[in-house]
């Protein structure tokens, strides 16, 4: 056996350990945090994704950092696109714009304004203040990822038919591929 093959057997040994060590612990994660099944397949929805499985996997930074810029992205980018009368009032946040034009009701405003916090540029910036204890960095990533799912549960909300179709209650943010089909972006739920 070559020296390179023994690293590999070992490399692959040591992940196997960490993975099974880690294991109770993603499943916890993954027990507290829910994920919304199915969104429009735009720019953001694999990020917006990937930050469930970054808290699931205990990547707390990464999670808030891009559950941060997945809320911004949809706040300012995609639904203030959609709804570009939204009254501007200085020094307003886009949630505020788009709840006072009727666009995301109140809890959505909250979950958007959550997500930010007041830690979106420490965050951003890796400000010496961003906290490293791993408990807060957690409790900061679970509700960045609860939020985000209370966002998608309010603006992608759908029904589905008893004949199995998709019912968009806001068609206008579903890309469309011809008269009676959309783009998706299915998530699995684990």
């Amino acid at each position: 056996m070559s020296q390179d093959s023994g690293r590999t057997e070992w490399n692959r040994e040591q992940l196997r350990a960490d993975d099974a060590s880690h294991f109770e612990g993603r499943f916890a994660r993954l027990a507290r945090t829910e994920v919304h099944w199915l969104i429009p397949a735009e720019w953001f929805a694999p990020a917006s994704s990937e930050c469930r499985d970054m808290f699931r996997d205990g990547h707390f930074y990464g999670c808030i950092c891009v559950a941060q810029a997945v809320g911004e992205t949809l706040a300012t980018k995609f639904l203030m696109d959609h709804h570009p009368a939204a009254e501007n009032e200085p020094g307003d946040t886009c949630a505020e714009k788009l709840f006072r034009a009727g666009v995301i009701t109140h809890e959505c405003r909250l979950a958007f304004l959550l997500i930010r916090g007041d830690d979106r540029n420490d965050f951003h910036h890796l400000n010496t203040n961003v906290p490293t204890e791993r408990v807060k960095l957690e409790q900061r990533a679970e509700e960045c990822v609860r939020a985000l799912y209370e966002i998608e549960s309010e603006v992608f909300a759908y029904d589905i038919s008893l004949q199995g179709t998709v019912n968009p209650r806001r068609p206008e943010y579903w890309p469309k591929v011809g008269a009676n089909m959309m783009q998706v972006f299915l998530r699995r739920s684990y």
